[in-house]
């Protein structure tokens, strides 16, 4: 998760939109838990991971969508019941809520990036 934070906090600097997109809470299996972050850049390229496959493909594109519409954030629920992932080749039955945040133009968000990046590395 530093790298999604070092990262934007790069983004943040240079003032380019991203999105930070997160699992905030998880039950039963699944192949991230909370805390796992994906940062979207405009071009679509990304740092970090929610544990990949098509969920992580469907909050990508959910990403991408935020920033083209320049949207607030969003929240999303995926249940991978044992049906959904055997149809779509799951390894996990569990429920993943994640919470989808743009940073798009200026203002104070921009700030909590590098509050964090400088967290990790120890800095007050």
């Amino acid at each position: 998760m530093k790298s999604v934070y070092d990262e934007a906090a790069n983004l943040s600097s240079s003032e380019e939109d991203f999105v930070i997109a997160k699992v905030i809470h998880t039950q039963g299996s699944t192949p991230q838990k909370p805390g796992a972050s994906l940062l979207v850049k405009k071009d679509g390229s990304t740092v970090g991971t929610l544990g990949g496959g098509c969920v992580e493909g469907d909050i990508w594109f959910a990403a991408k969508e935020a920033l083209r519409e320049k949207s607030g954030p969003s929240y999303k629920r995926y249940y991978l019941n044992e049906d959904i992932a055997a149809r779509d080749g799951l390894v996990c039955g569990g429920t993943m809520y994640f919470y989808i945040e743009p940073i798009i133009g200026q203002g104070s968000k921009r700030e909590i990036p590098a509050m964090i990046s400088s967290a990790y590395a120890g800095e007050k």
